[in-house]
């Protein structure tokens, strides 16, 4: 069969020549075309249950939001795991599935059963937006350039304007706003007022409730027509929400300006803050959707927020450079595509020393971009990204991709110089045709050789399998493509670059002519070495066994880990304060972290995160900071470097605090491998708080002079003190007092009371 496609390509010489262009200028196309990414799709299909709980501390959201949401999740079809966090006032679930279910069918699944999920009245289970596990692209931080501009002023102007723009760019999952909170319409209610007018909480609470309403009314029948009637009761303004009637009274009715103070201000439930390069500030977090290209929307990202600069006030400035996952994939594209230059660079100088002719090597490379051609066909028709892996295997396949090519083309080369030393010569084409058949057979054999030693990662499993196989498929693709042009293009171009050489003449050199003297010092050189060998078997073995036991034996004490590590030109700084800790306290100490790592040399911006967002899945309590570290490219200093001093200086500045120190890829890998942002993660489960507690030491004693250990910490197992207000029922029942006014009164002596929508913002009652 293979030489039947040899003669075919020899007898259909323009035809091989017209699809060789067209496959180099599709594959090129397809090169262009290809989305580009840092790492293959490693997103397991994973959807997101946040439920808001307002007024619920952690441990009733546990027990009456999260755990009636996982009995309810658990054992669904296609579900592999379910992980949960709990925090006050917020529920999030994770139901990750197998890795080959379609992600809207698992949504669709998850829908299904949050309607049996047994929750309080009133709280509303929500799936988060359909992201990517690398989702998060872009960090883009807002400050006020004067000073004049309070951050709450500035968080409004980010929620009204930046964060709608983008989110309706196509290919954004989610927009995350940090920073100040956000302004809502706040009724804060007197007791002293209500008790002189006589008025109690509910009927205060009724009255905002009613005066926030919509109605359809039908349709008035007029003749012909029938217009629509309908009653516009939504609120417009905070003055509209004052005149709200709360008692009618034909002397003198009650409105809720009489009783309460209706004025837009802050958020009272404070769950986060943000700062910019030790400032305050405003920071927008852009998360992509699965399997878009993140090179090309950070492109229209950042054309829209260019765009948008424009119409904001001149002193809301915006800061870039604070993280920005294109940069890191130029970096990593370009530092592989370096890779696959040089060694395209070493294998054409080989060529020509060993070849010592211009057209051979010619011939030889043309393997190389045809070869790269089919792989990016194939890539495309799969939906596969250029990423780092793909061209890893590339880079692996490079020095293989002209090996069948250049051992037709040696052997092409010699027949021809033989035939044109006989003196009757033979008709050139059959030379050509009888050369590539007789090397056909070991060239096939050895490239099925080298492709069977990537077949077993085809047989790898979840994030293993979705990493590696990239890199396989990238070399028997390429590989097998080397073949197929060294079998049909090869032949070709030999018989039409060297088939018209001048003929022999009796005398001439023979080797020198096709080798140069290079290729017969190193023929001389190679018979000596080995008749060297065969005269000295013994020593030989022995050495080559030597060699082999020294690589077993370091490569046993080597270590083993999962992926290298990546230079992503930022780093993750956290630093975790006790769980009870203000959310006042948790950002003055991020502050002094903001101050602490812009004194480091080689860092150019901090952009820092205390607590969480609002609709961030991202669950972080009020007590952990978070900071992401941009690191100065025209900095000398190396990433290692950087991060000891870091970590340096969190030892000195922050003795006994728990910290780490990674890069923001690496945390989010690790999440996704375990659940827990290490990268080695020791879990211990138990029913009892104490017991657990004091293993936890045990573990962290035993492990902490362990080399290599580093940035070592327990998450704090420590009882959050709060304040239970038990309702005594029988007392209740004596006084005609039911649980319901308690509730109300304490939630009027401390604060929040109800939550209304009013357009894009919030109803509150305060005191």
């Amino acid at each position: 069969m293979l030489n039947q496609i040899i003669r075919a390509a020899l007898g259909n010489r323009l035809i091989v020549l017209v699809t060789a262009i067209t496959v180099a200028v599709f594959g090129t196309l397809a090169v262009l075309r290809s989305p580009i990414d840092v790492l293959p799709d490693l997103d397991r299909p994973v959807v997101t249950i946040l439920t808001d709980a307002p007024g619920l501390v952690a441990e009733d959201v546990e027990q009456l939001v999260t755990w009636p949401i996982e009995q309810v999740l658990n054992g669904a079809t296609g579900i592999f795991r379910v992980r949960s966090s709990s925090a006050p006032g917020l529920s999030a679930v994770y139901a990750e599935f197998d890795w080959n279910a379609d992600i809207y069918r698992a949504r669709q699944i998850v829908a299904e059963k949050l309607q049996l999920a047994d929750v309080p009245p009133g709280i509303t289970p929500v799936m988060a937006p359909v992201s990517s596990i690398m989702g998060q692209v872009l960090l883009v931080g807002y400050r006020s350039r004067d000073g004049n501009t309070p951050q709450q002023e500035l968080r409004r102007i980010v929620d009204r304007d930046v964060r709608t723009r983008l989110l309706a760019l196509p290919g954004v999952a989610q927009v995350v706003t940090t920073g100040s909170r956000p302004t809502e319409l706040q009724v804060t209610a007197d007791a002293d007022r209500m008790r002189a007018f006589g008025v109690t909480l509910p009927e205060v609470r009724t009255a905002v409730e009613t005066a926030n309403r919509a109605a359809f009314g039908g349709t008035l029948e007029q003749g012909v027509k029938g217009p629509y009637v309908g009653v516009s009761g939504r609120l417009r303004a905070a003055d509209e929400l004052a005149e709200a009637l709360v008692r009618a009274d034909e002397a003198r009715p009650v409105r809720l300006a009489d009783v309460a103070d209706v004025t837009f201000g802050p958020s009272r439930i404070g769950t986060g803050d943000a700062g910019v390069d030790g400032g305050p500030g405003v920071l927008v977090v852009v998360t992509k959707q699965p399997g878009i290209d993140t090179v090309e929307l950070t492109t229209r990202i950042e054309s829209e927020l260019d765009a948008l600069q424009a119409q904001l006030p001149a002193d809301v400035e915006r800061v870039d450079g604070l993280f920005r996952q294109a940069d890191f994939i130029h970096r990593a594209i370009a530092n592989v595509t370096d890779a696959v230059r040089d060694g395209a660079i070493l294998v054409v100088l080989i060529l020509f020393l060993f070849l010592m002719n211009l057209r051979t090597t010619w011939i030889t490379l043309t393997a190389i971009p045809l070869s790269v051609a089919i792989a990016a066909m194939v890539f495309a028709a799969f939906g596969l990204s250029l990423n780092t892996m793909t061209l890893g295997g590339l880079a692996v396949a490079i020095g293989t991709l002209v090996d069948d090519a250049i051992v037709d083309v040696e052997n092409v080369y010699r027949r021809l110089f033989e035939n044109r030393r006989r003196a009757a010569p033979r008709n050139t084409l059959q030379v050509v045709y009888e050369a590539s058949c007789e090397v056909r057979k070991p060239v096939t054999y050895g490239t099925l050789l080298v492709t069977v030693v990537y077949l077993p990662l085809f047989f790898l499993t979840g994030i293993e399998g979705r990493l590696f196989l990239p890199i396989g498929l990238a070399y028997i693709v390429s590989v097998t493509a080397s073949l197929l042009v060294a079998l049909t293009v090869t032949p070709v171009l030999c018989y039409l670059l060297l088939g018209k050489g001048p003929r022999a003449v009796d005398g001439d050199a023979t080797h020198a002519e096709y080798g140069g003297r290079f290729v017969e010092a190193l023929r001389n050189a190679a018979g000596a070495v080995a008749r060297a060998s065969i005269a000295r078997p013994a020593m030989i073995t022995g050495i080559a066994l030597s060699l082999f036991l020294g690589a077993a034996l370091i490569l046993a004490l080597r270590g083993t880990t999962f992926l290298p590590p990546f230079n992503e030109g930022s780093a993750q700084v956290n630093i975790m304060l006790p769980p009870d800790t203000s959310l006042a306290t948790s950002d003055r100490f991020g502050r002094r972290l903001e101050a602490v790592l812009l004194e480091v040399d080689g860092v150019a911006h901090v952009a820092r995160r205390t607590g969480r967002a609002e609709g961030d899945e991202h669950i972080m309590p009020v007590s952990t900071t978070e900071a992401i570290v941009s690191f100065d490219p025209n900095s000398t200093r190396s990433r290692d470097a950087i991060l000891e001093e870091i970590r340096h200086e969190l030892s000195h500045e922050f003795p006994g605090l728990p910290n780490e120190t990674e890069q923001p890829l690496a945390h989010l890998l690790s999440h996704m491998l375990s659940g827990v942002t290490a990268q080695v993660a020791i879990k211990l489960t138990g029913p009892d708080l104490r017991v657990l507690r004091e293993l936890a030491a045990e573990v962290e004693e035993a492990i902490h002079e362990i080399p290599g250990v580093r940035d070592l910490y327990v998450e704090p197992l420590i009882e959050v003190d709060q304040v239970e207000v038990a309702p005594r029922r029988a007392d209740l029942a004596r006084l005609n007092v039911t649980t319901d006014d308690i509730a109300g009164t304490v939630a009027l002596a401390m604060g929040t009371v109800e939550v209304s929508r009013l357009r894009d913002g919030m109803v509150r009652f305060l005191i």
